[in-house]
């Protein structure tokens, strides 16, 4: 995203989750004097075998449920008094696809979303809208818990884990963007991660002296990158050794980041089964709204 957002779309279920993102993206409407699109996704059955009678009492009870759903869009939306907010009420069959063809259709350029932040076997077995929103969406995707520790302002710090790759310079050109309209501060972290084999290997690690050149190499490309790309941005670099999701979790908390941009590759789903993502980690366990890009977008 090379500029920031106009167009703001909150996804709710009228929950509290719902409540945090929605409060998120009021405020980053307000900073970036963009406009707010909330939408309710009413899930449908699709089944063709239905008798016919059967479908139209389910329609009749669907519109029924739609007039309610409108009006309590309609509460939420005045609820909040400083943007335009549209409300937006669509029928689909699966939530993250209605999301992200609902953000096409109105044009919008930032998707704003509550995540559980759910982990282990009940992640397993329910999954997360919100992550396969991220994943497949090519717009960036903000997710933010119910237990974000985000102040009530626009973001003030931003963290920007990079690997040097392409992909991740995107989160690069949107974090310019963003800091530059917010007055944002941006700190850009390298993570190296080791390779660490087991004992019965008998392999030594990796010397400390080749450590320390690796370590000093990659804050001067941390520093070129600021350089170029965050021209009058106030920034910092920092190295870290470690894994990548557990430093950038510590970094986002320790650190006093109000956000994070991470780049994503937008995993197939056969890929995001076998691998994960760093971006998955983060967005699942960080306190600290998470806003995910494709090089893309």
């Amino acid at each position: 995203m090379a500029t920031p957002p106009r167009r703001i779309l909150v996804p709710t279920d009228f929950s509290p989750t719902a409540g945090v993102a929605l409060d998120l993206a009021r405020r980053l409407a307000v900073a970036f004097g963009a406009e707010v699109h909330l939408l309710h996704v009413r899930i449908l059955l699709d089944d063709p075998d239905q008798e016919e009678e059967l479908q139209a009492e389910l329609e009749r009870l669907m519109n029924r449920s739609d007039q309610r759903t409108r009006e309590l869009l309609g509460r939420t939306r005045d609820t909040v008094t400083d943007v335009v907010v549209h409300p937006h009420l669509v029928r689909g069959i699966a939530p993250a696809e209605s999301i992200v063809e609902a953000a096409g259709d109105l044009g919008c350029d930032l998707v704003v979303m509550g995540t559980h932040g759910r982990r282990g076997l009940k992640h397993l077995l329910m999954g997360s809208v919100a992550e396969e929103v991220v994943r497949t969406s090519p717009i960036p995707v903000l997710t933010v818990r119910t237990d974000s520790t985000a102040e009530p302002a626009s973001p003030e710090r931003i963290l920007v884990p990079l690997d040097f790759s392409e992909t991740s310079m995107a989160a690069v050109t949107t974090a310019a963007a963003w800091a530059r309209v917010l007055h944002a501060s941006v700190t850009l972290l390298h993570v190296v991660e080791p390779v660490v084999y087991p004992e019965f290997y008998a392999v030594d690690l990796m010397p400390e002296d080749v450590m320390d050149r690796i370590r000093e190499r990659s804050a001067q490309a941390l520093e070129r990158i600021a350089a170029e790309h965050l021209a009058n941005v106030e920034t910092s670099v920092r190295v870290a050794v470690g894994r990548a999701p557990e430093i950038i979790l510590e970094e986002a908390d320790q650190g006093g980041h109000d956000l994070v941009i991470l780049a994503s590759r937008g995993l197939s789903p056969l890929e995001h089964l076998l691998l994960g993502s760093v971006a998955d980690g983060v967005i699942r366990r960080s306190a600290v709204p998470v806003l995910t890009v494709r090089p893309e977008a």
